[in-house]
């Protein structure tokens, strides 16, 4: 099986399952460490630490409303805690009805030891996680759940489903072949020369000298492409791949390899080749995905940012 991964197939579909799996092995790992350094406390306890020591005392509602987790997650915790010796219960002064929680003494006497290791593993995190923005993934994600969840979303695609269609090369969506990828270019690197000769002339960089170019159109409007440039004889170069921002989540990436692989086995070719960077991991994922393998780098390669090189054999296949 070596590195097979079933979630990573399955692509937007297991995008939650896979959130749990980090999550999961993110507690389990939190959990280790914590015996280890001989703590009596849990990975997920450190924000009812911080929230009781910024304000005090609060309710158990209170808690879950701040910190946006369902009222019986943070039972779970709360008691969990009390029973540690960490948090105690209070009657609130308006309300004798009102549970109201705070900090013990022992809490209070352990804060500095736990606040040194909550620090070590900020700066730990951030280390490993240094080129990518998690937290602005996770401010959009969150935002974009309020605008409309899944469910939401799930049933407004069921009552109202869009077409997709793959079509070729057509000289109307010449612009959009060139906006398409500029934008997602120049989003993480530098726009090279080999990109706008590319580009700015499809018809005479591609199409002329037998390449292919491959467009996913959603609703009849341009959502993605792709180009297939003849690379001697038996290959094909599949470049300038790109899906708008907007339609990104409709399988469109999904839809436009496939049809690359079909178009280089009907054009009779050996293989495609392909030269990406390892910044682009969700491209890197969807190469493996269709049975691209990784392949030594060409020295005289045109792209400076190029950094990985793979190959998928296509005659025969």
């Amino acid at each position: 099986m070596g590195n097979y991964d079933f979630l990573r197939e399955l692509g937007n579909l297991a995008v939650v399952t896979r959130l749990k799996r980090v999550s999961d092995a993110m507690l389990h790992d939190g959990r280790r460490m914590y015996k280890e350094l001989g703590m009596d406390i849990e990975p997920n306890w450190f924000v009812m630490f911080r929230i009781l020591k910024k304000h005090g005392r609060l309710g158990v509602m209170d808690i879950a409303e701040k910190i946006g987790l369902a009222h019986p997650s943070v039972i779970t915790i709360v008691n969990k805690m009390i029973k540690a010796g960490y948090l105690k219960e209070e009657k609130s002064p308006g309300d004798n009805r009102k549970r109201m929680l705070a900090l013990t003494e022992k809490a209070e006497e352990k804060l500095p030891e736990f606040e040194r290791v909550w620090s070590a593993g900020t700066a730990g995190f951030k280390r490993m996680m240094n080129d990518v923005d998690v937290l602005a993934f996770l401010d959009t994600l969150e935002s974009r759940l309020v605008e409309g969840g899944f469910r939401t979303r799930t049933l407004s695609e069921l009552k109202n489903p869009r077409e997709v269609r793959i079509v070729e090369w057509d000289e109307r969506y010449a612009k959009d072949f060139g906006m398409l990828n500029y934008e997602w270019i120049a989003a993480s690197y530098t726009i090279e020369k080999h990109d706008r000769e590319i580009l700015d002339n499809p018809l005479e960089a591609i199409i002329e000298p037998g390449g292919k170019i491959i467009f996913a159109l959603v609703d009849d409007l341009p959502a993605g492409t792709v180009a297939l440039i003849p690379m001697g004889e038996n290959d094909l170069e599949l470049t300038k791949m790109a899906v708008a921002p907007e339609y990104r989540g409709l399988g469109l990436g999904d839809r436009l390899m496939q049809a690359c692989i079909d178009k280089g086995r009907e054009m009779g070719k050996r293989a495609l080749i392909l030269e990406s960077n390892t910044k682009q991991m969700a491209a890197i994922n969807l190469y493996r995905k269709f049975g691209f393998r990784e392949t030594p780098l060409d020295p005289n390669s045109e792209y400076v940012r190029a950094n990985i090189r793979m190959e998928r054999v296509v005659r025969g296949v």
